[in-house]
């Protein structure tokens, strides 16, 4: 299938900073907003955390590392880095859940011009906070859809999902070469980490200048961390990071909140004591109740009445999974979470109803909300048996990793208690 941007490498200076191989970030506004395409499964990179030969942050000794080793392993010439980076689905994180595309890293030429006379030079004018404005870049339509590098199989962006398993902050550095991987083209290996995330390489340009990395008190020389000792010595690596002029860290949206976004710019949870502008008895709320009570997980239903709803199931899980409404982060549980995000969403990427979801929402500016903001999520009369007691193992499962699950936090999507 051809795509509508011919590839041409964008060796501009997006900024006065750098070129787009060198990911800059002036502001908080280049970070384009953009939600998966609903309807299919679909997939996308994240190398924020990728790096040395090793995990970070570094176990202690005698310690199980965390997290996976993400390498970027730097080419002969210094001009390109093979990075293992994770990938994304939307079958743990659905489509209400935004990823982030710097206007200012393009890497197709065609793409970026496309994008900036849509957006502006600074992407200000694809403002998601207008619920119609969702995906009006071109980028995001690109990324959807894999237009923006023949030969990719996944592209790789920017989320906060992963956020929860590192220490949050940033290491500033001086000058050194990094690999700057926003839309860089990346392939799929057949290689999981032990959560079960899959892991794939991302082909990364590589710049030469002042950097920041996503984790804070790490070296700027990413093979200070390499065991002497290890086969890896021989190997060069290179951080993957960014350079951000003024903050050292990227926090988007510039303003406001994102409905059901990791980090501290999600909107927050259902308040039963907020007035929300659409509520139960609107229009909206018709189509956002139907798709509540009538979206079940394909081979659950064994009769009428029966089957997991997964709309209910997913807000009882993926928002609190994710941060939001946590007065302080749990400890880092990556393999619990992908099982808790998995059994909890498996299957919302291909509801019908998951759009009208997604409107209210970020209408409303709210998280995992719009049942209860409609006032379609009562038990028996809204939510099944079956559902009802998914979503009380979904809220154990929770509690046992220190997650305050939506029940203790405003008395909804409880579920079935146990004994």
């Amino acid at each position: 299938m051809s795509i509508p941007y011919p590839f041409h490498y964008n060796s501009l200076y997006t900024t006065y900073f750098g070129p787009a191989a060198a990911d800059i970030l002036v502001k908080n506004e280049n970070f384009l907003a953009c939600r998966p395409p609903i309807g299919l499964t679909f997939s996308y990179a994240l190398c924020y955390y990728s790096g040395p030969a090793v995990s970070t942050p570094v176990a202690a000794p005698g310690t199980t590392p965390v997290n996976p080793a993400l390498p970027c392993t730097l080419s002969s010439d210094g001009k390109s880095a093979n990075c293992t980076c994770y990938a994304l689905t939307t079958q743990q994180y659905p489509p209400p859940v935004p990823y982030f595309v710097d206007i200012n890293a393009i890497l197709n030429l065609d793409l970026y011009i496309s994008t900036v006379s849509t957006c502006g030079r600074d992407g200000a004018g694809c403002s998601p906070h207008d619920y119609t404005d969702w995906n009006k870049a071109p980028a995001c339509q690109a990324v959807n859809r894999n237009w923006v590098i023949p030969t990719a199989q996944l592209l790789s962006v920017f989320s906060p999902v992963m956020s929860s398993n590192y220490t949050t902050g940033s290491t500033a550095c001086a000058q050194g070469k990094y690999a700057g991987c926003m839309t860089a083209p990346c392939y799929h290996t057949g290689k999981y980490d032990s959560a079960g995330n899959e892991l794939v390489e991302c082909k990364c340009p590589v710049y030469d200048g002042p950097f920041e990395i996503g984790q804070p008190g790490m070296p700027c020389d990413a093979n200070a961390l390499t065991p002497a000792s290890s086969s890896a010595a021989q190997t060069q690596y290179v951080w993957s990071a960014a350079h951000n002029p003024k903050l050292n860290h990227p926090d988007p949206p510039a303003t406001g909140c994102l409905p059901d976004m990791a980090g501290g710019k999600g909107c927050p949870l259902y308040n039963p004591s907020a007035t929300y502008p659409v509520s139960k008895g609107s229009p909206l709320c018709k189509q956002v109740c139907d798709s509540y009570r009538n979206d079940i997980r394909a081979g659950t239903a064994t009769a009428p009445g029966k089957g997991v709803q997964i709309p209910y199931s997913c807000d009882a899980a993926i928002c609190t999974t994710l941060g939001i409404g946590q007065s302080a982060p749990p400890p880092p549980n990556p393999l619990k979470k992908a099982n808790i995000l998995q059994n909890a969403c498996a299957g919302l990427s291909s509801q019908a109803g998951l759009q009208a979801i997604m409107t209210l929402e970020e209408i409303d500016q709210c998280s995992c909300c719009a049942s209860q903001v409609c006032g379609c999520a009562n038990p028996g009369t809204d939510i099944n048996a079956d559902t009802q007691a998914e979503m009380g193992k979904l809220n154990a499962q929770q509690e046992q990793i220190e997650i305050v699950p939506q029940c203790q936090i405003n008395g909804t999507l409880c579920g079935a208690q146990g004994p």
